[in-house]
């Protein structure tokens, strides 16, 4: 089979809305808090509610897609996301808007277990480096496009309008996915359980997309108190750094695909990228540099750290020990990356208020060994 480049775009496209459903809400967060009397605490779930659903439920949701088919799996998603955004809109209350997040997650927790599963089924083994350091990319670029296009609508209208632009995109999307994608028959026939000790052999890409996760979201949601606090810096100039640093990982999940389809290992890549990355952050920390050097320490850092993300994804379908095992593994590294996000930014800043920001190197390079370690143990490829 041919790699079919314009479907391979279109499940790029799906994820990077689906990301976009976790930078919608923090630019709306000020009006749903005036509108449905929402705590602080409150908007902050409404936030992070999406990774919850895939901490809890990403090895389950990488079986289940894997019996029903990625394509089935990926539209599906779109229309649970689409009819969530649609409940987002008509909230009156904090319940229901924490509700339909909620719901957001399942839809996003089947497109991003499914999404490389079917990337890689669209393209031919030879391809598999491209096409999944592309998909690495899509968590960033869909937060930072919804993120700037739902600043937009707060600024121009109320908060309702973001949410009824975005539940129309994903139904459009999903009709045109329902159309274009392949449908291929159900497992549910014949098909054998794949067995938990089949994806022991994972457990290390796990662990080290887990340290990855952590590190990325716990060093992005920290580093503008950092320049504010540190470095005396304005909120909005800290944030445009912040932005603009973070956005370096594209450019380092990119050039992971062009390293391993030079014949670089993943893991190999992975390791690289844990390490290098915390120890260029753990530089960027030091009080003894110009802020100019800051800047670019943190965006080497951010830019690095691509790497390995890029690196997982295009591992998953050559580790796994059976076709039928590619949508689990998936799952699992879905569900590590998501418990991984939802530990780092406290984790992170409860180590600061305990020991001060000179500390926070000190926890950063710790998890960036353990990643790289694990990275190591991935075994080679089977296929």
């Amino acid at each position: 089979m041919a790699t079919s480049w314009p479907r391979i775009l279109l499940v790029y496209a799906v994820g990077v809305l689906a990301a976009g459903q976790l930078g919608i809400v923090p630019p709306l967060v000020p009006a749903l808090q005036g509108d449905l009397q929402l705590s602080l605490a409150g908007a902050g779930a409404a936030v992070s509610i999406i990774t919850l659903v895939g901490a809890l439920f990403g090895l389950l949701a990488g079986d289940w897609c894997e019996k029903v088919g990625h394509a089935r799996a990926v539209s599906l998603g779109l229309a649970i996301m689409a009819a969530a955004a649609g409940l987002c809109a008509a909230a009156n209350g904090g319940d229901l808007l924490l509700g339909a997040r909620a719901l957001a997650g399942v839809g996003y927790l089947l497109v991003v277990v499914a999404g490389p599963s079917l990337m890689a089924a669209l393209s031919q083994p030879r391809h598999h480096a491209i096409t999944l350091s592309l998909w690495s990319t899509f968590v960033p670029v869909g937060i930072a496009t919804a993120g700037m296009a739902s600043a937009g609508f707060a600024a121009q209208t109320e908060w309702r309008t973001a949410f009824l632009v975005d539940a129309a995109l994903l139904a459009a999307v999903f009709i045109f996915a329902a159309v274009v994608l392949p449908r291929p028959p159900s497992r549910r026939e014949g098909r054998r359980p794949v067995a938990w000790r089949s994806l022991r052999a994972s457990l290390p890409l796990a662990i080290s997309f887990f340290c990855f996760a952590l590190l990325f979201l716990a060093l992005a949601g920290i580093l503008p108190a950092y320049l504010m606090e540190s470095r005396g810096l304005a909120a909005e100039e800290a944030g445009r750094i912040v932005g603009a640093t973070t956005a370096c990982g594209i450019a380092g999940s990119l050039a992971a695909g062009w390293m391993m389809r030079r014949g670089l290992a993943a893991g190999r890549l992975a390791a690289v990228g844990l390490v290098a990355s915390t120890a260029t952050a753990a530089l960027a920390f030091s009080s003894g540099i110009e802020m100019p050097l800051v800047v670019v320490g943190f965006a080497a850092s951010f830019a690095i750290g691509g790497l390995v993300p890029a690196a997982v994804f295009a591992s998953v379908p050559m580790i796994a020990p059976e076709p039928g095992a590619i949508g689990p593994t998936n799952g699992l590294v879905a569900q590590a990356g998501s418990l991984g996000s939802l530990a780092g930014p406290p984790l992170l800043a409860l180590w600061v208020e305990w020991l001060g920001w000179p500390s926070a190197p000190f926890l950063l390079v710790l998890f960036g060994v353990a990643g790289g370690a694990a990275a190591l143990a991935v075994p080679h490829a089977r296929r």
